[in-house]
């Protein structure tokens, strides 16, 4: 008998059995579609008043999945568009200026064991399906993974789209071969191909890099937040943000980021903000601690569109291969970034504002999205081989333009 924490080999294998099972349930159940598919003459599309986007994983990749929604809003300008998040990445659809309605679903809720068990989560998610089958959708993109192409069948929507090798077989209409990493290009045209084929109007020519818009309000409040620490419209403000969301692998040492932190502080007379969420609350501690002053601490303090307003008002972001990159990318504020396990030829911010650094070694790019980023030989020299002298070297350049330019209070 398996006992309540398992083993990690006897946890693959229920998970292996569990995979198993959904896939053979998930056929049988798109088996009737695919039938009456065949039976029947494709029909012609008609016009399309609502979209659905399913993206339900990480903050950047949300932002990634934002030149799809302008596709489809250019091809579709009177359409609504409806994007499906995970909760905590639904506030950066705030930002996100051809996102007309926004609904949020934690897939934890029915995809942990234990959480299957609660009625109450059961609610939430029949709830769910209500309202997406009430919208009526014309036209959904199930962007990435098996749970959001089960949600677009149990939508109803009668043109479902997604890469083959994300979506069980059956449950949607309409597929285009492939799936994340059998080609390596970047996140942005793996969305923009699918949005094409939906019917998505892409110029391959110049296609669209990812772009947020944070309201005036929230700009405002964040100034007169930051003017209660004396942090005035002249003042050098850089942000650092230590933390990543999906695996240690990506994160810098603390000690480096002190390093860092301590040069811009004494040698520019930069403002230091670390950031974070609550979750990096930790993270930013150890930063914190290993600096020679004591940084301005915001992790846990602000909502996604306030943490946006801070990114606007930056003079420069410095972080891992994070969400907060993506947002700074979309956002127009210079950013050096450093790339350890994960392919910045598929996941660099887009955009020119970013400065990319990295050491190429024999094991890396690593990171692949089946699994958190951890380091299988426990060194993470991919990381811990970049000189944070190089970081700040970087952050000068990156700075250049707005130290010429005077004006800068220290």
């Amino acid at each position: 008998m398996i006992s309540g924490s398992g083993t990690p080999l006897a946890k693959r294998l229920l998970r292996r059995a569990g995979q198993a099972f959904a896939f053979l349930l998930f056929c049988l159940l798109g088996l009737p579609g695919v039938i009456a598919r065949l039976a029947r003459r494709p029909s012609p599309v008609g016009q399309v008043r609502r979209i659905l986007i399913i993206r339900l994983d990480l903050l950047g990749d949300m932002v990634m999945s934002l030149p799809a929604v302008d596709a489809m809003k250019d091809a579709f300008p009177e359409a609504q568009v409806t994007v499906l998040a995970l909760p905590y990445a639904a506030g950066l659809l705030e930002l996100a200026p051809r996102v007309d309605r926004v609904l949020s679903f934690d897939v934890n809720l029915v995809r942990r064991p234990r959480e299957l068990l609660r009625r109450g989560n059961w609610r939430h998610f029949r709830d769910l399906i209500h309202e997406l089958r009430s919208a009526d959708f014309d036209v959904c993109l199930s962007l990435h993974g098996k749970f959001a192409c089960v949600l677009a069948w149990l939508s109803g929507c009668s043109r479902r789209y997604g890469y083959r090798a994300e979506a069980y077989p059956g449950l949607l209409t309409h597929t285009i071969p492939g799936g994340r990493y059998r080609v390596r290009q970047h996140e942005v045209l793996y969305n923009l191909k699918l949005a094409e084929v939906a019917g998505g109007s892409v110029d391959w020519n110049k296609p669209r890099a990812p772009r947020l818009q944070v309201p005036q309000s929230e700009q405002r409040r964040m100034r007169h937040l930051l003017g209660e620490f004396e942090i005035r419209a002249d003042t050098l403000l850089v942000v650092i943000h230590p933390g990543a969301a999906n695996g240690s692998a990506k994160r810098w040492p603390a000690e480096s980021w002190a390093r860092l932190a301590g040069r811009l502080k004494h040698d520019l007379g930069a403002i230091v903000v670390l950031s974070g969420t609550a979750s990096d609350a930790a993270v930013v501690e150890d930063v914190a601690r290993a600096c020679s002053f004591r940084p301005l601490i915001m992790a846990g303090q602000t909502s996604i569109p306030q943490f946006g307003a801070l990114i606007k008002r930056a003079d420069l972001l410095l972080s891992s291969d994070s969400g907060p990159a993506h947002m700074a990318a979309a956002l127009g504020t210079p950013q050096v970034t450093l790339f350890g396990p994960t392919d910045p030829a598929v996941y660099a911010p887009s955009g020119g504002k970013a400065l990319i650094l990295r050491r190429q070694l024999a094991c890396s790019p690593c990171y692949n999205a089946s699994a958190s980023a951890e380091c299988r030989f426990g060194h993470v020299n991919c990381m811990r081989e970049i000189d944070p002298d190089e970081v700040y070297n970087a952050s000068v350049r990156q700075l250049q333009r707005r130290l010429q330019s005077g004006g800068v209070h220290r």
